[in-house]
Order: structure tokens, then sequence, then C-alpha cells
């Protein structure tokens, strides 16, 4: 098993059949499978009928939740876009050619859950999930309670691989079309450049390469989208789009900031990571949240090199929360002076308060 360049455990298990496939070559006539809603819900399921080349044993257990959008999440990864075989309207058929398996839910016609079997791509039978439903719960666990948008995620890694493809480059991807969990990421790792990307909670994650070992928040996975979208067209960067506002939870927080500063003197542009990190301090309260400018300054002063009393022209978006998260971007101009000449410094970085 492969390890993703997460600062993260990566969980491992024997179980390799099951990845996020969005679609193969097949010689068989495909069309959408829809998962009929009775079927939805969480299963307890044991393999059993194991054939030679199976990837578990009899009696092996997992949990599998099925959704019906046509999610499922069995061990670690997840699967989408079920599709019809041939004839057969019983089985909605998950496909993950990498790793030489596919999935075929029964029976979909019906709306009982029967079996899981396991497939090899050339239709060898390997075995079979057997097993009761033990709760209506559409929540993967290694995803937390909210269910991702797959179909944005899907979007976010073909554009991010299409308009940065000297970082994220497709050919490098040892599972083609996959993507696994580790520890409620959705990642896919890029072996020629050593980077990877994350998606967790709706923010986007990059590490590994140039980005270094460390996490670096990106911003809402809908604002990425729209970024991408704009720079492969070649068109401005769509106004961000602000996620709803709620109440910030107290409590003690880590602050972690991450972005770009670029300095521009006599004309000349260099851009620079930036990055900077506060323990042990509150997060933005309610009766704050319309005062992330102030959270700004006050965060930065006293920083090396940063004069937070010329900080102008801000822009704060992307604010989102959660039980233990608070995300906002800021985007702001700086003044200074170097060796008698002005310049100028634009920032956008990353605001993550995580709550310990």
């Amino acid at each position: 098993m492969k390890t993703l360049n997460f600062p993260l455990r990566l969980a491992s298990r024997l179980l390799a059949i099951a990845a996020f496939a969005l679609g193969s070559q097949q010689l068989v006539a495909q069309s959408s499978a829809t998962i009929p809603a009775g079927l939805e819900g969480t299963y307890s399921l044991t393999f059993g009928s194991a054939h030679q080349g199976a990837p578990l044993v009899n009696g092996d257990k997992l949990d599998v939740v099925i959704s019906s959008d046509g999610t499922l999440c069995i061990d670690k990864y997840i699967l989408a876009n079920p599709v019809l075989e041939g004839s057969n309207t019983a089985e909605a058929v998950w496909h993950a050619p990498t790793v030489g398996v596919k999935l075929a839910l029964s029976n979909i016609s019906t709306g009982t859950f029967n079996e899981l079997n396991v497939f090899s791509t050339t239709n060898q039978f390997l075995g079979q999930f057997t097993g009761t439903k033990t709760s209506n719960s559409k929540s993967c666990n290694l995803l937390g309670g909210t269910p991702p948008d797959l179909a944005a995620i899907s979007d976010m890694f073909k554009l991010a691989e299409q308009v940065y493809s000297a970082i994220f480059p497709k050919a490098s991807v040892s599972l083609n079309h996959a993507y696994e969990i580790v520890d409620g990421f959705i990642g896919r790792q890029y072996q020629g450049t050593g980077t990877a990307i994350g998606i967790k909670d709706g923010t986007v994650y990059v590490t590994g390469g140039q980005f270094g070992n460390s996490l670096v928040t990106i911003g809402a996975l809908a604002n990425t989208v729209a970024q991408l979208r704009a720079e492969l067209g070649g068109n401005p960067p769509p106004p961000p789009i602000d996620e709803p506002v709620i109440d910030i939870p107290a409590g003690d927080y880590r602050l972690n900031i991450n972005g770009t500063v670029a300095a521009t003197i006599f004309g000349f542009t260099t851009t620079q990571p930036f990055s900077l990190s506060i323990d042990s301090i509150p997060a933005p309260g309610s009766a704050d949240i319309n005062k992330l400018e102030e959270q700004v300054r006050d965060s930065l002063k006293g920083a090396e090199g940063i004069d937070a009393s010329t900080f102008s022209n801000f822009q704060i978006t992307e604010v989102s929360v959660t039980d233990s998260r608070v995300f906002f971007r800021a985007r702001f101009a700086a003044s200074f002076v170097v060796n008698g000449m002005n310049a100028t410094q634009s920032y956008n970085i990353t605001y993550e308060y995580l709550k310990k």
C-alpha cells in the first residue's frame, strides 16, 4: 500500500478492491445506474465464497455505506458513478480497473439488499459480501458527518491536473482514476513531483514537492474549482463564493497562516511563500465575524519584517466554520521602505483556526 505525502497516518488494511473510479473503457455496454433510496444506509458485511485471486479471505468483515447519489464507502476508499452492464438491470456496478476488481450491488431492481459481489475486470467471480443493514445512516465515518461533494472533488482534481500539469502530472498517478481516504482526507499523490492534493471538510490542501512537508491550505473547494476553471479558460478569476457564516465555537485554538506574498520594487515583482503558526489563541467570536480585518492585523503585529499599520485594501472571503475549525482567506496590500525606496506587498493568505 503506497503512502500519501500528507503529514498524516495512512491507515492500511488488506482490502484493495475499492478505488474511487470515475469511469474506464469497457467492452460491455454501460449506462448509469440508479441506487434506490431503500438501499441507502450502513451495512455490516462478511466476505465469503472466496475464489482464487480474491482480495480477502472468508470471514473478513467490513462496514459499507451506500447512498442513493451513487456513493459507496468501503474500508479506506470511496466509489462513485455506478453503471448498469448490458441487459442486467438488477446490479449496480462500480469499476476499479487499476486494481483489477469491480463490485456489483444487488438488487437495485427490487430495492432489497441481497449481496455485494466481487469480480475481476474479466468478470471472474472472486467472492461476495453478505450481511444486513445496521442503520439508515449515510455518513461515512472516515469522512465525517457531512457527505462530500464528489462531483466537485472530481472536477477539482481534473482541473488541477490540466492547469498545473507540471506540478500535478496525471501520468505519474500510480492508481489512475483512484482516490484514497487518509484520515478523513480524499487524496491523490503525484509520484513524479512528490506532491499531493487532499480535500477535507470542503477545503483543499496541498503538500510535498515545492510545497514542503506541511499541509498548505489552498481554500474552499467551490472557490478552488471556480478559480481553476477561470485559469483554464484564460478568464479573470471569478468573485469568491462565500460560505454561510454561523456562530463560531469558543475554545483553545492553534492558528495556521499560509499563502503567498508578492513584493514589488521598481516595477519588479517577486512572490514568496508565507507561513506562520500561533498556538493557544481564541478563534474569532460571533461578535467578531464582521471584524476579521482586525484579526488579521492583530495576528501579524510584531511579526518580523511586517508593519501591520500599513495594511490596506482588505478582502475577506471564504469564511467557513465547523465545530472545531474556523477558516477564511485574506487578501490585502502593505507598503514598506527598503534602502530609501518605496515598495509594496500583496498578501494572499489563509487563516485556519484548529481547536486543540
